[in-house]
């Protein structure tokens, strides 16, 4: 309770604070979170990504029923009528494989790893609808996904999880010098998992019975 009310502090002041649609959060113990919004955008964005409401709505409601199902989605800790804040989970893979103080390992690590989540995020049905490398997110040891904008809550088809292959690849090569390698790295590992090889084990989704939330 007392690490909730913490958290409570944390989003009354960054609501307060000037309008930004995404904040990173930090409690007074030093926990860590994002806080999303209601967009704030202009009429024409509405036309690709819908009413901000309906489309910040959305966002959440997949959010939550993907959390539910199993999948490696950071949990919800805190919702408004207007707002919700999740865990933080990691640096998202743009970010990271952009920062001049990771070894080049620790990258190619994270991009199998991500071949890895994705493979076992289609292997129970799902897709995320836009897996591009802003939407995985890297804490060292896992890949975790955000924003479900375009998520689809019905059983995904070979044609949905070959968009969100071609996504995620295209994301990757657009990361600079690297960026196929990375884009080879998260295919072959995808490949792999599906393959069922000793090091790429795809593990079923386990189902959450509620998520924390005040």
């Amino acid at each position: 309770m007392e690490n909730t009310t913490d958290m409570r502090v944390a989003v009354d002041d960054a609501l307060r604070a000037s309008y930004r649609r995404v904040t990173r959060c930090q409690s007074r113990r030093g926990d860590k979170f994002w806080l999303k919004r209601v967009e704030r955008s202009s009429p024409f964005l509405w036309m690709v990504k819908g009413l901000p409401r309906e489309a910040f709505e959305r966002d959440r409601r997949s959010h939550r029923l993907l959390w539910s199902w199993g999948a490696p989605v950071p949990a919800i800790l805190l919702e408004g009528e207007d707002f919700f804040a999740v865990e933080d989970a990691g640096a998202s893979l743009t970010r990271f494989c952009k920062s001049t103080f990771v070894r080049a390992a620790e990258k190619e690590k994270a991009c199998r790893t991500a071949g890895q989540a994705l493979a076992r995020l289609h292997s129970a049905g799902l897709c995320h609808g836009r897996p591009a490398f802003r939407d995985m997110c890297w804490d060292g040891y896992r890949i975790r996904f955000i924003d479900f904008e375009y998520f689809v809550p019905a059983r995904a088809g070979w044609l949905r999880k070959a968009r969100d292959v071609c996504i995620a690849v295209l994301s990757a090569i657009c990361q600079g010098v690297a960026g196929p390698r990375y884009a080879c790295l998260l295919l072959s590992a995808y490949y792999a998992a599906w393959g069922g090889q000793a090091d790429y084990v795809i593990e079923p989704l386990r189902e959450r019975s509620s998520m924390r939330a005040g």
